[in-house]
């Protein structure tokens, strides 16, 4: 069950776009619109999405550099890694185009990192 989050109607309708953007491009909501809570429930599901394509570039890229010598592993553990990369990307922009759309959702449980 998707977890669906609650936002004042006329945030949603002026800051929309901003928001959308901002599960992408983090930055964005906080610049353009500051004190909406929408653009930071966006951001902040940006900004988590940031870390977490870190964190898998770093875990991939030591794995496959410790593997890389081993002749099936190796790229197998890059190819993993690319999808893994490419999956998120993809829901990172589904999560855009949800927040467009005015129906907004969590990426990951309850992170906040950003102060509301």
């Amino acid at each position: 069950m998707m977890d669906y989050v609650h936002f004042d109607a006329e945030d949603m309708k002026k800051n929309n776009l901003m928001a959308a953007l901002g599960c992408v491009l983090f930055p964005i909501p906080l610049i353009a619109c500051p004190d909406s809570k929408l653009g930071r429930f966006c951001a902040n599901q940006g900004l988590v999405f940031c870390l977490i394509m870190i964190a898998l570039k770093l875990v991939f890229g030591i794995a496959g550099a410790l593997l890389g010598w081993i002749p099936l592993l190796g790229p197998l553990v890059k190819l993993v890694g690319a999808l893994a990369q490419a999956a998120a990307v993809l829901y990172a922009f589904y999560l855009a185009w949800k927040a467009y759309n005015r129906t907004p959702e969590r990426m990951i449980g309850d992170i906040h990192i950003l102060d509301r």
